[in-house]
């Protein structure tokens, strides 16, 4: 039964988490819609993991606003969540990564939002993206 309810769980937190964002997001070159579940940069596609995905629009509902790791991880994963404690930093590398390698993809490569650390709090997406990469 526990199992059960677990699934239950995950299934609507995976159901709902593209609420986070209502409507479509764009910052520089970037654009996500949630509800198609599409993230753009500078027009192409760009292949994110389910959690890279949710990851990123947990921020882009704050962007500009400091998330805690906790409200987060609450959020992404759920509160019930048992594992690494590195889990939320290993997925913001990997959503930087692939975020970045996107951009040098396009001519001239684009401008997409930095996701900033906040040493001993969390994480804020940039609601100006910097210059494009050189």
């Amino acid at each position: 039964m526990t199992e059960l309810l677990a699934r239950v769980r995950a299934h609507l937190r995976r159901a709902s988490v593209g609420d986070f964002v209502t409507g479509v997001f764009t910052s520089g070159d970037l654009t996500l819609d949630p509800a198609a579940r599409r993230r753009l940069v500078g027009g192409r596609e760009v292949p994110l993991r389910p959690k890279e995905f949710d990851l990123l629009a947990r921020l882009a509902s704050d962007a500009g606003r400091a998330v805690t790791r906790e409200v987060l991880m609450d959020d992404v994963w759920d509160r019930n969540w048992f594992g690494s404690t590195k889990t939320l930093g290993v997925h913001v590398a990997a959503l930087r990564r692939r975020l970045a390698e996107a951009a040098e993809l396009v001519e001239p490569p684009a401008r997409v939002p930095a996701i900033i650390t906040l040493r001993n709090h969390g994480y804020r997406l940039d609601v100006e993206p910097g210059p494009a990469a050189d």
